[in-house]
């Protein structure tokens, strides 16, 4: 069934500049009409009952926001994109307090929007699903029970409460803790699934609260509220939970509340902290109080990086990390501290580096030959789900630029971490000791590392060590003692290794290779 869209603008070259802007149909939507104003808005919703409305912010009579009330009155569960001509964010944060899916600012990018559509889609998708499932079953059960009370339905809060009793669910408190997966294939439900077995294991099991599935999302009415150390606990499991699904993704926590009908606004609270994950979500459970000590906002920048963009140049171009490092930080900053949203922060970094490789193309011809290498690094930043995982990734790409202007092509870094290993194989050697060395985590010195070498850093060390272990075999050393030259405590292991590279055991090698 396709997905039913309403457009709504003053601007009739807007409302059909957007009609066609995009080929709705390829991706699951049909326009069903347009309007002019919020009034002409509400009489083709009541028309047309479409899925999605797309409106104008600012329009003569009744603004956006205000349609955006009435709708909601009417389907709350009706999906909202704004668009405005003015980047104006206390607007943008009072759509998003009246639940809207996404705010746009015209003229509007191709990209995002089709980025918002297809999220959305998602989401309709599986509320479908949702709907086809309680329509085919008889029993209202605890999932329904709570997506009942998510609606916020004041008329029904006596029948509500006889529920909850009859279901075991007036308790003294209640807590909302919400989960986004983050996936590549909206397509793919399976991480889903997988990941609300695992919830039903570690909340319902150990009578801890109920799992529900409300927007896409995974979410939990807790029983017992998570305070203060708990969140890292708490979180720590959801992690290890979310690492068989494969995917990323933020979890946030709405406030404790004391009774049914306030539960709806420790969702809101929970929802809206998982869409602000892109700034604030950085390996944390999301709460009002962790997001607060966080915020960016405060931080005192000067607008516009335009300045920013040469210094960032000049300082790859002499090779100083620590000022590439915090001046990634301060871009950035500014982009949050003027209102910015994912999509723009996003496309900015991708704009400055760009400029930056054109110069340093200018200067090290030889980066050109790089180019494919250097478009999937700016790839790469699109796929970042955080603030914190764009600062990493641009850091690598300049990185990337660095060695490509100062040592031909050749980090520094990775030169003296093969210098290291070949001089050092027999010591413990990790990639977590290095790091700390040079300053990186693990993960990027790990990277940099491979796109050096070609070579993961531990099979790059696996197999310098077996061609010494061979030489060693080869003088007439017993296997325990070459075993431990070079770097194997145990010799069960040393063995299954050497076999990998080799092809054949320690002692076979010694035979064949003393009797030559």
């Amino acid at each position: 069934m396709m997905i039913k869209v309403l457009i709504v603008d003053d601007e009739p070259k807007l409302r059909e500049g957007l009609r066609t802007f995009i080929d709705w149909n390829a991706y699951g939507y049909v326009v069903v009409d347009t309007a002019a104003n919020g009034n002409e808005a509400l009489e083709k919703y009541n028309t047309h009952e479409p899925d999605l409305v797309i409106a104008d912010i600012r329009m003569p009579g009744m603004d956006g926001l205000q349609l955006i009330q009435r709708l909601r009155s009417l389907d709350p569960m009706l999906h909202i994109l704004i668009l405005s001509g003015y980047a104006d964010f206390d607007y943008a944060k009072k759509a998003i307090s009246q639940r809207a899916d996404g705010y746009l600012l015209k003229p509007v990018d191709e990209d995002e929007l089709i980025d918002y559509i297809q999220k959305i889609q998602q989401q309709i998708t599986q509320e479908r699903l949702a709907e086809l499932w309680q329509s085919t079953t008889k029993d209202w059960g605890r999932e329904a029970f709570i997506q009942s009370l998510l609606s916020g339905n004041e008329e029904e809060k006596a029948v509500l409460e006889g529920k909850a009793e009859e279901l075991g669910m007036l308790w003294r408190c209640y807590q909302v803790l919400l989960i986004n997966l983050h996936t590549e294939n909206d397509s793919d439900m399976e991480p889903s699934v997988q990941m609300r077995r695992k919830m039903t294991e570690l909340f319902e099991h150990t009578d801890r609260g109920y799992v529900f599935s409300y927007h896409a999302q995974i979410g939990i009415l807790l029983k017992d509220p998570v305070l203060g150390v708990e969140m890292d606990g708490v979180y720590g499991s959801i992690r290890d939970a979310a690492s068989d699904t494969g995917v990323e993704f933020t979890a946030a926590l709405g406030p404790k509340v004391c009774s049914l009908m306030e539960v709806v606004d420790s969702y809101g609270v929970a929802s809206e902290l998982n869409k602000n994950h892109f700034i604030h979500g950085n390996g944390k459970l999301l709460s009002r109080d962790s997001v607060q000590e966080t915020s960016l906002g405060e931080v005192s920048v000067e607008p516009g990086t335009e300045p920013l963009n040469e210094q960032l140049y000049y300082a790859v171009e002499v090779g100083n990390r620590e000022t590439v490092k915090a001046l990634v930080r301060r871009t950035g900053e500014c982009l949050v501290s003027e209102g910015y949203g994912e999509g723009e922060i996003k496309r900015r970094f991708v704009e400055i580096l760009t400029s930056i490789h054109a110069k340093g193309i200018k200067q090290s011809p030889e980066l050109q030959s790089r180019s494919k290498e250097f478009s999937d690094y700016l790839s790469d930043i699109y796929k970042a789900w955080t603030l914190e995982g764009v600062y990493e990734k641009t850091e690598f790409f300049l990185e990337q630029m660095m060695s490509g202007l100062g040592e031909g092509g050749k980090h520094r870094e990775v030169k003296i971490m093969l210098d290291l290993i070949h001089r050092n194989f027999s010591d413990n050697l990790k990639l977590e000791t290095l790091s700390g060395i040079f300053n990186y985590n693990s993960a990027y010195l790990g990277k940099l590392f491979k796109n050096a070498t070609g070579e993961y850093f531990n099979t790059y060390l696996d197999k310098v060590r077996i061609e010494k272990a061979k030489s060693l075999l080869e003088e007439g050393l017993k296997v325990y003692q070459v075993a431990e030259k070079v770097g194997y405590t145990n010799v069960d292991y040393f063995h299954s290794k050497f076999r990998k590279y080799v092809g054949t055991s320690p002692s076979a090698y010694r035979k064949t290779t003393n009797h030559a």
